[in-house]
């Protein structure tokens, strides 16, 4: 910890008085804002103040005063430690208002613009054991919750989560409520036999240890359960140990339908770049949204709360039937950027006769294509794999079409400055805007708001218990005049003319330079 965020640690009764976007309460002490663990909004609480974050104070919770009419018991023994599900004290009725007011507030104050029709939260169902995916981290050092209680000789080896701000050590879960129940059971299991094994764990600061990972792939359609070892060490000795425990559990847990090992001798945790081993079982699961079906691999990026995906697919799809008008309609060309395993282009494929998707990761792309024919869908599609702002280009507009209605889902960090001006130059007369990170979809926004007015906005709850929510939003090209484009061809009587259009903005600058 950096001198600068060091302060005298005190302790003060404050009352909670919002939520932050990171999960913590908000409160205010001697006029400076205080950002409280383990609060709720409502809270009268005994505060504990430990440091300081970019000039705020930072504190927790010691004792309630007054709780708050939104908090309830938290259902996770790991809640106060884990970090994982931080709004657990806060009742779901509560969680969705204030997230349907983080969306406002961030339009609000980054967009500085007309949010038009603001609709209401849409809420998850279930609130619990809703992901597919999970993952737990092997560690040397595990997080001791009471050190009193902590007999000398304990088994300082770990398998669980990591402790916020502090990487290397791992506290030991035994239930998590997150995921299919079956994988609590499976995950202590491996912990009590790799210990018996006396397998080495992963020294998250040195980097050495066999065991590094295990994480768990389900599907709510087929009932599948994959279980992925994720390994420090290779070699005849190594495969011998992930054989040992696959056969040990594969005894034991008869839902387990795959079997899959990855070699990361790496010094970071990233392993999605490298090749999965079959040990039982297909290379892929299969998963439904609505009518359609997906396969996902090891390592490929699903949406980890499908129930709800289809919810806020459905979203999407409504804002395209409004703009197409309705579902007997259809456009010519949608392009769906980010598009990942295709799963939004297939899902909007009826009211388009061509899509083009186009996404960074070369193995989604595949992933993509194999979709296309587990849908039995031979043709209406198009898909690139490379960095967008290299791929969204006038030569791809040139070869594909110009869209009707755009489709980007980007990640949290959303859209490259370059990517919004292609967008710009584009001029679709819609698009639709996917994004797990409001503060991000507001800053691009914001930057196209001479060209774009926002039609509606719409919040979708993805991940109860915790402060992330998605927002899906309309926008409505204005009536200006076309942006730069470069040798647009455009056809004559007798051929074809060539020539350029200029923005606005490039204008005024040709002007000021005149």
């Amino acid at each position: 910890m950096g001198r600068r965020n060091r302060i005298e640690p005190f302790t003060a009764e404050m009352t909670m008085l919002d939520a932050a976007t990171d999960g913590r309460a908000v409160a205010r002490h001697e006029n400076q804002v205080v950002f409280v663990e383990g609060g709720v909004p409502g809270d009268v609480a005994l505060v504990h103040v430990f440091r300081t974050e970019k000039k705020l104070l930072i504190g927790r919770v010691v004792e309630l005063i007054t709780p708050s009419p939104q908090r309830v018991a938290a259902a996770c023994q790991h809640v106060d430690l884990c970090g994982g599900c931080k709004w657990q004290h806060l009742s779901y009725e509560g969680q969705l208002t204030f997230k349907e007011n983080q969306v406002k507030q961030v339009f609000k104050r980054i967009a500085k613009m007309d949010t038009g029709e603001f609709l209401p939260i849409l809420g998850s169902d279930p609130v619990f054991y809703y992901r597919n995916k999970t993952e737990f981290s092997f560690s040397t050092e595990r997080w001791i919750v009471d050190r009193d209680s902590e007999p000398a000789d304990a088994d300082q080896r770990a398998l669980g989560y990591h402790i916020a701000r502090s990487f290397s050590k791992v506290m030991d879960i035994e239930e998590c409520l997150l995921h299919h129940p079956d994988t609590n059971a499976i995950r202590n299991e491996v912990r009590v036999f790799a210990r018996a094994k006396n397998y080495t764990f992963h020294d998250h600061k040195n980097h050495g240890g066999l065991l590094r990972e295990i994480a768990f792939k389900t599907s709510v359609h087929t009932g599948e359960l994959m279980v992925m070892l994720v390994i420090g060490e290779d070699g005849s000795k190594a495969h011998k140990a992930v054989d040992d425990i696959f056969t040990h559990l594969e005894g034991l847990f008869p839902a387990i339908t795959h079997f899959v090992w990855i070699v990361n001798q790496k010094n970071n945790n990233f392993y999605t770049d490298l090749p999965a081993n079959i040990w039982k079982g297909s290379e892929y699961l299969t998963e439904a949204l609505g009518p359609h079906r997906f396969r996902i691999r090891p390592t490929s990026f699903f949406q980890t709360n499908p129930r709800q995906a289809v919810v806020l697919y459905d979203v999407v799809k409504d804002f395209l039937l409004e703009v197409i008008g309705g579902p007997d309609k259809k456009i010519d060309i949608l392009y769906d950027l980010y598009s990942g395993t295709g799963s939004i282009g297939i899902h909007l494929k009826n009211w388009a006769n061509h899509v083009v998707g186009i996404e960074y990761v070369e193995s989604a792309v595949q992933d993509a294509r194999e979709n296309l024919k587990e849908n039995g869908l031979t043709e209406g599609f198009s898909f690139y794999a490379g960095d967008m702002k290299d791929l969204l280009t006038h030569d791809l507009v040139a070869k594909e079409g110009s869209p009707q209605v755009i489709v980007a889902d980007p990640p949290r960090q959303g859209m490259a400055p370059q990517v919004v001006q292609r967008l710009i130059e584009m001029q679709a007369p819609w698009i639709i805007y996917v994004s797990c990170k409001p503060s991000t979809q507001a800053r691009d926004i914001a930057m196209m708001q001479d060209y774009y007015e926002i039609v509606k906005l719409q919040p979708v709850d993805m991940f109860p218990h915790t402060a992330h929510v998605e927002n899906v939003a309309l926008l409505k090209l204005k009536d200006v005049l076309p942006a730069f484009i470069e040798k647009v061809r455009v056809p004559e009587e007798a051929g074809i003319r060539e020539f350029t259009i200029l923005n606005p903005t490039t204008i005024a600058k040709l002007e000021g330079n005149s």
